[in-house]
């Protein structure tokens, strides 16, 4: 057998048990691995798993291949094309690596932010994610691509020069845009509020229609079909009514000073028998709280245990309607501001003037 054929024996030896220990150690890990996420709940670090096993093996297999054929050159001088095409070899074999770890990368990073949303029960963002895949794909595509450059001794001064240029070109050509854009995703992630929400901006009190990437909609409570732009509305205080968990309701009512202290003292248990009869409302306290300069002041809080508004004005008005009832049943009237102006008789009068006289 000539050398160059022994050569070549030992070359493909070499690869051969190279890809038989990849394909070994491989299936040994993966075996091991998978015993431990199989204890985890949640399938994500399964398929992170098989990711990085699926991306591991041609990985390796591009390693057993260069390892023999490296023996086959150092054996066979015939093959030694020279340093230029040694370097042509390296550049495609780093390539090629450098393309599988970046779609293993990609796969990663959007399998990790999808199942993240899921987890927060943000699903409404899963279509944002959907449209900004080809953005992130392209941004790690580009990460690598400067990678494999710069292994290869090309100046990436110029290029990060030429990239900053450009990207500030950009940056003021569509500074509108951008704002808008950013503004939006600020809405989606950070959500201040929802779609279907009650909030409160500025006067404005109604129910989000809908988010755009340059403005938000929402009907009033008169109806009207109201635009803001994000911008605006990110840049005041947004009062969220969709978000709470329990209302709390603080009301103060006044009833007239000619009130007979015993009926004052059952106020609080009057109004607590009407909160209590109008459920879901849970009662809190009742107080007779000041002298005011026309009324004998109560202060009663409750909850309402729903943020639904028209639940609330509901129940706050059955509320409303059994204290009413109650104090027209007890003959308690009720004060409303106004100055009462107490003027003594004329016999009074006369009686004190002929006394002063006298």
């Amino acid at each position: 057998m000539t050398e160059f054929g022994i050569s070549f024996l030992i070359a493909t030896a070499k690869a051969l048990l190279g890809i038989a220990l990849v394909q070994v150690s491989l299936r040994l890990t993966g075996r091991w691995l998978m015993r431990l996420t199989r204890r985890t709940p949640g399938d994500t670090d399964d398929q992170l798993l098989r990711s990085v096993l699926t991306t591991a093996a041609p990985i390796g297999y591009l390693s057993a291949f260069w390892w023999g054929w490296r023996s086959l050159v150092a054996d066979v001088e015939v093959l030694n094309f020279g340093e230029g095409i040694d370097r042509m070899l390296e550049a495609a074999m780093l390539f090629l690596t450098i393309v599988l770890i970046v779609r293993l990368l990609n796969r990663v990073l959007l399998l990790l932010l999808d199942r993240s949303l899921r987890r927060l029960r943000r699903e409404n963002q899963l279509t944002v994610l959907r449209g900004l895949e080809p953005m992130i794909r392209s941004g790690v595509w580009i990460l690598g691509l400067l990678v494999f450059l710069q292994n290869q001794g090309v100046q990436m001064g110029a290029i990060y020069a030429s990239l900053a240029g450009a990207g500030i070109g950009l940056g003021l050509a569509l500074k509108g845009p951008i704002s808008n854009f950013l503004n939006y995703l600020t809405i989606l992630f950070d959500e201040p509020f929802r779609i279907g929400q009650f909030i409160r901006f500025d006067d404005v009190l109604g129910t989000v229609e809908g988010v755009g990437i340059r403005s938000t909609t929402i009907r009033s409570l008169s109806g009207e079909r109201i635009v803001i732009s994000n911008e605006d509305l990110l840049g005041k205080v947004i009062q969220n009514y969709g978000d709470l968990p329990k209302r709390r309701v603080a009301t103060t009512i006044g009833v007239v000073y000619q009130t007979s202290l015993e009926m004052v003292k059952a106020i609080p248990a009057l109004v607590e028998a009407s909160i209590r009869s109008n459920p879901p409302a849970e009662f809190d306290r009742c107080h007779f709280t000041r002298f005011a300069d026309s009324a004998l002041e109560f202060e009663f809080v409750y909850f309402i245990p729903d943020a639904d508004m028209v639940l609330f004005l509901d129940v706050q008005q059955e509320i409303n309607h059994a204290i009413m009832e109650t104090f027209q049943k007890q003959r308690i009237e009720f004060a409303y501001p106004s100055q009462t102006l107490f003027l003594e008789s004329a016999q009074v009068k006369t009686r004190e003037v002929a006394m002063a006289v006298g």
